[in-house]
C-alpha cells in the first residue's frame, strides 16, 4: 500500500470515528451513497466481496433510503401510493361521491399509504424479479447474491438521485414525473457501466445488454403498478367496503 492510499484510509477512518462518537452515524452511509453514484462498480464489488471496511451493504442502503423517501414524501407534499384523486382523475365528481358512500377520501387515502408502506418490500421484490433473472441469464456463473448487488447498488444511487430532486415538488408538481425519469435514467447508465465491468467483453454486447434491460421495464411497471392497485383494492374492501372494480365501471 502506498503511502498516499494509507493516509486516505487513515483520514476515511478519522472521521469515520468523529462522525460515530459525535453524530452517531455513520459515516459509511454517506460515502456509500457518494460513491454509488461516482465509483459505482467498486461499492458493487466491495458488496460481492462482503467488504464493509468502507461501504454498507447495499441492503441495509436500500432501507434507510426507502424511510428516508417517505419522509421527504410527507415534507414535500410528493405522492408515496396510488390515492383516490389519482384513481378517480377525470371522473364525474358526483359519481365519485355516490362511489364514496360517505367514506372520506382523505382517510381512505391515509389507509392506503400506511398499509403501502408495509407491502412495499414485497411489491418492490416481485417487480425486481425481471432484472434478476436477466442478469442471471446474461452471466448464469455468478451467484445470485452478486447478481442482486449488481442491481441494488445503482437502484440505491438513483433512489438518491430522485430523493434529492423532491423539494423541487414545492414549485412544480410536475417536478416528481421529472425526477422519476431523471431516476430511471440514472438506473440505467450506471447499471450500464456495471454490465461494461462484469457481464461484458465488448462494447456492443453492453449495448445489447443495456437494451434488453430497457426493453424490460415496461413489465417491471407493469407488474408494480398492477401489484399496487391489488393491494388498493384488497384495503378498500377489507376497510371500507367499497370495491375498486366499481369505480371504473362505465
Amino acid at each position: 500500500m502506498t503511502d498516499e492510499k494509507r493516509s486516505r484510509e487513515t483520514d476515511y477512518q478519522l472521521v469515520d470515528s468523529i462522525s460515530v462518537a459525535a453524530f452517531d452515524v455513520d459515516a459509511r452511509i454517506f460515502r456509500t451513497l457518494w460513491h454509488s453514484i461516482v465509483r459505482t462498480p467498486k461499492v458493487a464489488l466491495a458488496a460481492i466481496q462482503g467488504d464493509y471496511s468502507r461501504y454498507i451493504s447495499p441492503i441495509r442502503v436500500l432501507v434507510a433510503l426507502l424511510g428516508l423517501q417517505f419522509a421527504a414524501a410527507a415534507i414535500f407534499g410528493a405522492p408515496t401510493s396510488v390515492t383516490i384523486e389519482s384513481l378517480s382523475a377525470n371522473m364525474d365528481p358526483a359519481r365519485l361521491v355516490d362511489w364514496l358512500n360517505g367514506h372520506d377520501a382523505a382517510s381512505i387515502d391515509r389507509a392506503i399509504e400506511d398499509s403501502m408502506s408495509l407491502m412495499l418490500w414485497p411489491i418492490m421484490i416481485v417487480s425486481s424479479l425481471p432484472y434478476l433473472i436477466l442478469l442471471k441469464l446474461y452471466r448464469p456463473s455468478l451467484t445470485l447474491w452478486t447478481h442482486l448487488c449488481l442491481y441494488l447498488v445503482p437502484t440505491n444511487a438513483s433512489t438518491l438521485i430522485f430523493i434529492l430532486m423532491l423539494p423541487a415538488v414545492l414549485f412544480a408538481e410536475s417536478m416528481v414525473g421529472i425526477a422519476l425519469m431523471a431516476m430511471l435514467a440514472a438506473y440505467f447508465i450506471l447499471t450500464g457501466w456495471l454490465i461494461a465491468r462484469f457481464y461484458s467483453r465488448s462494447i456492443l454486447g453492453t449495448v445489447m445488454r443495456i437494451g434488453g434491460l430497457i426493453l424490460l421495464s415496461p413489465l417491471t411497471f407493469i407488474i408494480s403498478a398492477a401489484s399496487q392497485f391489488l393491494a388498493a383494492s384488497w384495503i378498500l374492501d377489507n376497510q371500507f367496503g367499497l370495491s375498486l372494480l366499481d369505480l371504473f365501471q362505465p
